[in-house]
């Protein structure tokens, strides 16, 4: 039988053999332990840290990420791009890394919900949050595996889980694979061509918020950096950061 250690490591595969690998029982946030243990000299890119569950996990604008034990994968890279790179750019590559890894293990389709939620059966499944950390950068992601006993949580918001049979260590392998690899050639076109084939939102009308103020907009598509295009009666713009509505609570009717 092979060791945590050794379903990890499998599936990332040998090109990565350089990378250091850390598996916690609990922790804080593992965005939290590698942002604290880069500025100590405790750890260098390239890192994956891996834990069972997070007393503290967090998600964009300081909201909470749910992370019981048993039900999910909470992973976190440190990495150091080669290239001069974005949050924006980093949270599309690992937003595709996970699209894929969840693809070739399960057969499931999730969708994007720019700029850092992945959908599926119209409930989200993951986040993602890219974190800077000197020239180098962190990606935490946790992607819900299965339904808690009694559901998630009404502050989990429209949370949903993948439910299938999953080894969540052999898939934390394979996202960092995925998103490695991609990371070597980060600015290649193929990247945001996978994105926007799983980005449901271009061609639709969304409301977003822009200094309080709610505004309509149809989007049309995704740039370079990952900004979302967008056209409103004032004219073309792309949006860097903020949340996004489709005028429901719902993200059905887009898979």
């Amino acid at each position: 039988m092979q060791s945590d250690r050794q379903k990890v490591l499998a599936a990332l595969g040998p090109s990565h053999a350089d990378l250091s690998l850390h598996l916690l029982h609990e922790t804080d946030s593992t965005n939290l332990r590698l942002k604290e243990g880069c500025r100590a000299g405790i750890y260098t890119a390239p890192c994956l840290m891996i834990a069972e569950s997070q007393t503290s996990g967090r998600g964009r604008l300081g909201r909470a990420f749910i992370s019981p034990s048993g039900t999910g994968l909470y992973m976190s890279l440190l990495c150091r791009p080669e290239t001069p790179w974005s949050p924006g750019k980093i949270t599309l590559l690992a937003a595709v890394a996970v699209c894929l890894a969840i693809e070739e293990m399960t057969g499931l389709r999730p969708k994007i919900k720019w700029v850092n939620d992945l959908f599926l059966r119209g409930r989200k499944i993951c986040g993602i949050l890219a974190e800077g950390a000197g020239e180098q950068v962190i990606v935490g992601i946790g992607v819900n595996l299965k339904t808690p006993p009694g559901g998630f949580p009404d502050t989990a918001g429209i949370a949903g889980a993948l439910d299938v049979p999953l080894d969540r260590l052999s898939l934390a392998g394979a996202i960092a694979r995925h998103f490695l690899d991609g990371l070597r050639q980060l600015h290649h076109p193929d990247i945001l061509r996978l994105y926007r084939a799983r980005m449901p939102l271009i061609g639709r009308e969304i409301t977003f918020l822009e200094k309080g103020q709610q505004k309509n907009a149809r989007v049309t598509g995704v740039d370079e950096d990952g900004g979302l295009m967008i056209v409103t009666d004032e004219g073309p713009q792309v949006l860097r950061s903020g949340e996004v509505s489709l005028g429901s609570a719902s993200f059905s009717g887009l898979e």
